[in-house]
């Protein structure tokens, strides 16, 4: 009866962990204003959430939370203008007021700081706002 009882817990357990890992959406790209504010795009390839987390410090708020299901046309069409801006190839060290896209690929991070008040901000976060 033991050795049963085991047995149907090992193998619920082994056919659950497929389904949970898959549950799980991987960061795919993030985006962080001048303010700090994020918006964090997660996925697995096929449907994609957009998670905003806003910054609140002292009299200044970026808002309330939110997320928002996020067709894959509408993703790509964020990414590749994002991907225009990565490749101006901005460098140098973030200061206020610049932004920040993070992309992650494989689990390889990489980091891209934006032009404070640059065309490239603009046009990202039109696109962002958009999606709320």
């Amino acid at each position: 009866m033991k050795s049963t009882l085991c047995l149907t817990i090992a193998l619920a357990a082994m056919l659950l962990a497929p389904l949970t890992a898959q549950e799980k959406a991987l960061p795919v790209l993030q985006y962080v204003d001048g303010h700090g504010n994020s918006y964090e795009f997660l996925g697995d390839g096929d449907s994609y959430t957009l998670e905003f987390e806003p910054v609140k410090k002292g009299k200044y708020s970026g808002g309330e939370p939110a997320t928002r299901r996020v067709s894959k046309d509408s993703f790509e069409k964020v990414s590749a203008r994002m991907e225009k801006a990565i490749k101006r190839k901005t460098t140098g060290t973030r200061e206020r007021g610049t932004a920040l896209i993070i992309k992650s690929v494989k689990g390889d991070q990489k980091e891209y700081i934006l032009p404070k008040n640059s065309s490239d901000i603009k046009e990202i976060e039109a696109l962002l706002y958009a999606l709320f």
